[in-house]
Order: C-alpha cells, then sequence, then structure tokens
C-alpha cells in the first residue's frame, strides 16, 4: 500500500518537474534568439557586410551596449522574486485557528479581519467587491492594497500586474522597472539591428552587392524579418505599460477598477505623470536607466489622489488606519461604521442568545420548583 502511494506522490512530482521545465520555453526561445542574433549582426553583418572600419566598430560599440542592457533588464525581470505580503499581513497559531471558526460567516469573518488590521494598525485602502476586507483563503492572509494571489506563482503578490510567460514570472512590486526597461531596451535593440540590417539587404534586391564575399542572403533577410517582429511585438506592450505607468495602474486595474468606500476609482492612485514615474524609477536620476532597484515604497502603502480622497467624507476612506486624505502621514488605527455596525449586531445577536438561554433556564427551573411544592 506504501509503494503505491510512494509511486504516485513520485510521479506527481515527475509531471510538477516537468511542468516547470515547459514553463521556461519561453524563455529559452528568447535566449536562443537573442544568441543567433548576435552571431548574425556580428559576423555576418559586421565582419563579412561591412568594410568601413569606423562603421563596424560604431555599429558594435552601439549594439553590445544596448545588448548588455536589454538583457541584463530582461535576467533581473526573470530572477527577481515575487513580492509577498510582510509577515503581519498572515494569519498564525490562535489567529488562524479563530479564523477557521468563523470563516463560514461572513459578517463574523469581516469583524475579525477588522479587529485584526485594527490590532496590527494595517493600512488597508482598497476593498473587495462586497465592500469587505479583501483576504485570500490559500495563503491565509489579509491582501494589501493592490495585490492579488498569482495562480501560477501560488502566492499573494505586491501590486500584482500580470503574470508574464515570457519571463517565466509575475511582473509586480518589485520588478515592474526591470520589466519596463526589458521592454525599452529591447525595443530599442530591435529598431537598431533593423536599421542598420536594412542597407545591406537593400544592396543585395539591387544586385549591387559585391558577389565575391563570403557571405549569404538568408542570415540578413531572417535577421531582418526576425528584429521587425519583435520590436513590433514590444512596441505594443512598451507603450501600453507606459500609458499604465503614466496613470498609476497595473494591468489589472485597467481592467477592474480598484474599490475604494463603495466605489470604483481607476484613477485612486494616481498623482500625475512626474509623480507616477517617479515611484516607479525612484528620486534619483543616475538609476532612472539603469537595471537597479531604485522604486519608492514597500508595495504595501499606498497614498490617494486628492481628488478621490476628498471625495470620501468623514471616512477618509482608511478603515483600520493608515495614510488620511491626501497626505502621507498616518492616522491612529479605528474601526470604520461598518465594522462597528457588524460587532454591535454580533453582540446583540450573543446578549439575545443568552437571555433566551436564562430565560428557559428560569422556566424549567420554575416548573421544578412547582412540581416539588405539588408534591
Amino acid at each position: 500500500m506504501f509503494d503505491l502511494f510512494d509511486k504516485v506522490r513520485y510521479k506527481i512530482d515527475d509531471i510538477l518537474l516537468k511542468y516547470k521545465l515547459v514553463r521556461f520555453l519561453p524563455v529559452v526561445l528568447v535566449t536562443l534568439a537573442t544568441a543567433w542574433g548576435i552571431y548574425a549582426y556580428t559576423y555576418e553583418l559586421c565582419i563579412l557586410s561591412i568594410d568601413n572600419w569606423p562603421q563596424r566598430i560604431i555599429y558594435l560599440i552601439v549594439f553590445y551596449t544596448l545588448l548588455v542592457l536589454y538583457y541584463t533588464s530582461y535576467l533581473r525581470t526573470i530572477y527577481t522574486k515575487a513580492w509577498q505580503p510582510p509577515p503581519k499581513y498572515f494569519l498564525e497559531g490562535v489567529a488562524k485557528t479563530t479564523y477557521a471558526t468563523v470563516k463560514d460567516d461572513e459578517r463574523q469573518l469581516q469583524a475579525f479581519l477588522a479587529d485584526i488590521a485594527r490590532e496590527r494598525e494595517l493600512t488597508l485602502l482598497v476593498r473587495g467587491f462586497d465592500h469587505g476586507i479583501r483576504f485570500c483563503d490559500k495563503c491565509c492572509c489579509i491582501k494589501p492594497d493592490r495585490s492579488h494571489h498569482c495562480s501560477m506563482c501560488e502566492q499573494c503578490v505586491l501590486k500584482f500586474d500580470h503574470h508574464c510567460p515570457w519571463v517565466n514570472n509575475c511582473v509586480n512590486f518589485g520588478n515592474y522597472k526591470f520589466f519596463l526597461l526589458f521592454l525599452a531596451y529591447g525595443f530599442i535593440f530591435c529598431i537598431w539591428i533593423a536599421a542598420t540590417t536594412l542597407p545591406s539587404f537593400i544592396d543585395f534586391w539591387k544586385h549591387e552587392y559585391d558577389m565575391n564575399k563570403k557571405t549569404g542572403r538568408f542570415p540578413l533577410v531572417f535577421l531582418l524579418f526576425l528584429s521587425c517582429m519583435f520590436s513590433l511585438s514590444l512596441s505594443f506592450l512598451f507603450f501600453y505599460h507606459l500609458y499604465l505607468t503614466a496613470k498609476n495602474r497595473t494591468t489589472v486595474e485597467s481592467f477592474r477598477a480598484p474599490m475604494i468606500d463603495g466605489k470604483y476609482a481607476k484613477d485612486a492612485f494616481n498623482h500625475g505623470i512626474r509623480a507616477n514615474y517617479r515611484e516607479i524609477f525612484g528620486s534619483r536620476p543616475l538609476y532612472w536607466f539603469l537595471p537597479v532597484a531604485s522604486s519608492l515604497g514597500d508595495g504595501c502603502k499606498y497614498k490617494l489622489n486628492d481628488m478621490v480622497a476628498s471625495s470620501g467624507g468623514s471616512q477618509v476612506f482608511v478603515e483600520m488606519g493608515g495614510l488620511g486624505a491626501g497626505s502621507g502621514h498616518a492616522r491612529p488605527p479605528v474601526v470604520s461604521q461598518h465594522h462597528a455596525d457588524l460587532y454591535a449586531a454580533t453582540s446583540i445577536e450573543k446578549s439575545e442568545t443568552i437571555e433566551t438561554e436564562q430565560r428557559s433556564t428560569s422556566s424549567v427551573t420554575a416548573s421544578q420548583s412547582h412540581d416539588s411544592v405539588m408534591a
């Protein structure tokens, strides 16, 4: 019996391993295309097709500079681990046991989560579509603002944008700058290859090329086709994410606006183009164009747009402590009226139950006393 279980377990582990290897195929494809492009550009174009040494040197310097920036950004996007919520957002020990007892009752669950958030001083601006605190039952944690659970990575991810198969990783708070730089340098890299390959390609078709040179037509034709294809596909992603960054939105938020104080607010975190880009690239211009970590914040706390925050009335969009309307200062942790009502309702129900039990106990006692007197 145990041998059968071991065989099944090993079979499952083998399937999961193969699945993980399959998920790396897009990364391998991009790497192979890049490696072949290095060969074709360096040997077929610069060595065999170009006689002018200054032109050859300039081409190679620009090519390898862009290559290093592009591929370093790509590697950092791949190998920067997706950021998880801090430990204080997770339920463990007694809190986890209590959650198991109240999870089937939505009102008690929300009251319990509100209490946890108040005690731990968690900043929670974004609500679920049921207007309650967002909770991940798979990770057993309260979701920080703008975070979501990734089914591919099997964890909650801070400022989740999307899971990209081409990098086999979540695009999130921790690697979003690297992802943008990868798109930017990849796009410029492909444009440079296409622009410098095009003259040699045209010479072939005009039959003005020296036929004594030991070069074929196919490598340059394919290099031009490959660079044009990749530049086109990268351009769509690049300009779309430039737009998202200018609006301070994630891909998820562009399709499903965050719920704040019972309202959908697409521009909840939009503070202007300059401030939005600085949030991603940092405040030091020296690091803006380099694949080094320089993003601002911790991935959990976000300042609301002044217009959105001011429309929140007395609740100021902050129910569990955190950022006040239009300011970066923390307020004392408070429980919202919504959750206070839940606590009150729960207390009333409990008191009514106790009173009913007391009445029934008194009735039974009185009945027993009456019977004893009659006897």
